[in-house]
Order: structure tokens, then sequence, then C-alpha cells
């Protein structure tokens, strides 16, 4: 083995090592704080579940369930040095339909929370005038959907693959692209499922920061709560869809150049870009958390609260103590 192909190796190694290392560091945080938002909506019946948050909890949910299930997937694959075990077809089959299928459905829910938040701020009325039931389905509809397109696509494309037949590469991730990114199939998926939701959620929130920033500038007086109101849950999807756009918006990019440009467009990058993707699960709980205000200010209060309980018990009896110490002091000078 020559000394290039040694360094070559070493070089991998140490770069698997310190991506396993991200993963796994962002991954605990993540999941605590995702159980922290979950108990506070789950167990807490004087916290109301309200129209703008029932999307972002289904939002939260299917992201648990990818940060759980799908991201030790990869992070294996960096543990063992860029090697897929068990390597398997099968398994590649599975790894390839599961990911794809949740990472679509996160940017899916992303699309649709976006549309939703621009109606709860600017067509209020209309959806007060849908009536209870219409307003429950428009809520629901959209979700369900948003669900089971993505799982049900890929089984054709990835499961049963009508259109070619796959290569497996038990050195690569996610064993190597499957073959039917190359074929007119891949195309379809690459505009309608990441491209044409990243351009909605681009546009609505663009559009939601320019009429929530008009509206503030031209309107004072009673409403001034209102706009507080609209510009919280602004910030709250802007700081959400930030992080799904700061990655999906190169990687669409990098995705377009490849099909117009070149194979070799991006090609030094993908990898970054990839791996990038991991990232955006890990990160949602932690900036959803960053968003909702009332829940940090109440765990604060309550953590501070039992501090406080578990010290009082100490100054009072600091206090008992020079309480008797006072009394004994005035017995003695009494006798005297």
């Amino acid at each position: 083995m020559s000394t290039n192909d040694t360094s070559n190796i070493v070089s991998y190694s140490l770069t698997y090592s310190t991506k396993f290392a991200i993963l796994i560091a962002f991954e605990i945080p993540s999941i605590l704080v995702s159980i922290l938002i979950f108990v506070h909506f789950g167990w807490n019946r004087n916290t109301p579940i309200k129209n703008h948050n029932h999307s972002i909890l289904v939002l939260l949910v299917v992201n648990f369930v990818q940060v759980t299930t799908d991201i030790p997937m990869p992070m294996d694959f960096y543990r063992l040095d860029g090697i897929v075990q068990p390597a398997t077809s099968t398994y590649c089959t599975w790894w390839i339909w599961y990911e794809f299928s949740l990472n679509i459905i996160n940017s899916y829910l992303m699309e649709w929370i976006s549309i939703e938040r621009h109606l709860l701020i600017f067509h209020s009325s209309f959806l007060r005038n849908l009536g209870a039931k219409k307003r429950r389905l428009l809520r629901i509809i959209p979700l369900v959907l948003c669900i089971i397109w993505p799982p049900i696509y890929y089984c054709i494309v990835v499961i049963i693959s009508p259109m070619c037949e796959n290569t497996r590469y038990f050195n690569s991730l996610l064993c190597g692209m499957p073959c039917y990114l190359r074929t007119n199939w891949g195309t379809f998926d690459l505009f309608f499922n990441i491209i044409f939701p990243v351009l909605i959620i681009s546009i609505f929130n663009l559009t939601l920061v320019v009429r929530v920033t008009n509206q503030s500038l031209m309107v004072v007086g009673r409403v001034q709560n209102n706009l507080r109101k609209q510009r919280k849950l602004t910030l709250q999807l802007g700081m959400i869809s930030f992080v799904y756009l700061a990655v999906w918006i190169p990687l669409s990019i990098a995705q377009l150049g490849q099909i117009y440009t070149g194979p070799n467009y991006l090609l030094a990058q993908s990898d970054t870009f990839n791996f990038l993707v991991y990232l955006v699960p890990l990160v949602l709980p932690i900036v959803c958390l960053m968003s909702m205000h009332k829940l940090i200010i109440r765990f604060k209060s309550r953590l501070f609260r039992q501090n406080g309980a578990m010290v009082m018990p100490v100054n009072d009896s600091v206090g008992q103590r020079q309480t008797r110490s006072v009394a004994l002091t005035r017995n003695m000078i009494s006798k005297f």
C-alpha cells in the first residue's frame, strides 16, 4: 500500500469519526428537547394546543421519529468508517425508502405550515366563517396528505423500482444513490418533492415578513397587541424555516446544476450537503424551543422554584438555631 493510499484512509477515517461525533453531540439534546416539548403540551392541562401549534407538533413528532430511528443508521455508517452493516440489499432498500420518505414528509409539513401560518394571520375571519367542522378538516386533511404521499411514492420508485435495477455499494452512504434518480422519475422527484416545497416555503415566508412589517408600520392603537402576536408567529415560522432552507436550497441548486450543467457540478461539496441534511431534524427541536418563549419562562420558573424549595429548609434551620441562641442569652441575662 502506498503512502498516498494510507493518508487517504486516515483522512477518510478522521472525517467519518468527526461526522459521527457531530451527529451524536446533536442527537442527545435534540431528543431531550423534543421530550420536554411533548411533556409540556401533553401533561400540562392548563396549556391548550392552539391552532398554530397543531401542525408544528405533528412536524416535531415526525422529526422525533426520524431522529430516533433514521439518524442512527448514518451514525452507524460513520462509526464503522464508511461500511454499511448489515451489508444486504434488503437493508439498503429499507434505508433509502425510510430516509427519503421522512425527509420529504418533513418538507411537505414545512410547506403546509408556511401556507397555514399565512392563513391564520391574514385570513382568520375567512377561517372562522368556515365553521368548526370545515376548519377541522382543513387542518387535518393537508397533514394526512403530507404524511401518506411520500411513503407511497418512494415505495414505487425505490422498493418496486419498475424503471431500473439498483446496484448496491456497501462502502457508500445509503449504499449508493438509487437508480431511479437517473431517470425521468428522478427529475420529477427533484422538482415536485424538493424544489417545489422549497419555493413555496421561501415565497410564503418572504411574503409573510413583508406584510407583517408593512402592517406594523402603518397601524397603531388597539391593534398593536394583534400585531405583536403576528410578529411572534412570523418569527417562529421564520426560525423554523431558516433551518430547512439553509440546507435544502444549496442542495437543490447542486442537483439542478448536475442535471443541466454536468454531473461534476458542485460534486466535491455533495458529501457536505448530504451530511447537512442530517443536521436539520437534529437542530429543529432546539429552534422550536427557542421560539416558544412561554415554555422557556415556565421551565425556568419551575426550575428556580425547585431550587428555592431545596434551599429554604436550610435557611429555616439556621433561623431556628439563631432564635434559640438569642432566647438562651436573654434567659442568662435575666438570671443575673
